[in-house]
């Protein structure tokens, strides 16, 4: 599985009223808490490997941000076309600077803290 598709099923997954298309799944499929704060450093959502490494979703050079902003921010990086690496300023789309508020950012890590939502 694409590290984009799971971590935008795993931190976007909406629920639905009707069978067909849903976002049922395992406890491990767990939704980003829209009220939890993250910080910067801190890993948001993770895909490891088996050698232990992987990608991870976690802020930088802000004061930190909601899950419902996380979100939000992912999604962007998504329909930009972002496949794994990239990042998103954090007050993208009315400040698209990543140096003036920091920003939202997916890249390689040696030791994700996580496989999933963190």
């Amino acid at each position: 599985m694409h590290f984009t598709t799971l971590l935008a099923s795993a931190a976007l997954a909406l629920g639905v009223s009707a069978e067909g298309i849903n976002c049922h799944g395992s406890s491990n499929c767990a939704n980003l808490n829209d009220n939890k704060w993250y910080y910067n450093g801190q890993h948001i959502a993770c895909w490891q490997n088996v050698a232990g490494t992987g990608f991870c979703a976690f802020l930088q050079n802000t004061g930190g941000l909601p899950g419902k902003d996380i979100k939000r921010l992912l999604q962007e990086r998504v329909n930009h076309g972002c496949a794994k690496c990239g990042s998103v300023p954090a007050f993208y789309s009315s400040d698209n600077d990543l140096k003036s508020h920091g920003m939202l950012t997916v890249n390689y890590v040696a030791k994700p803290n996580c496989n999933g939502i963190c």
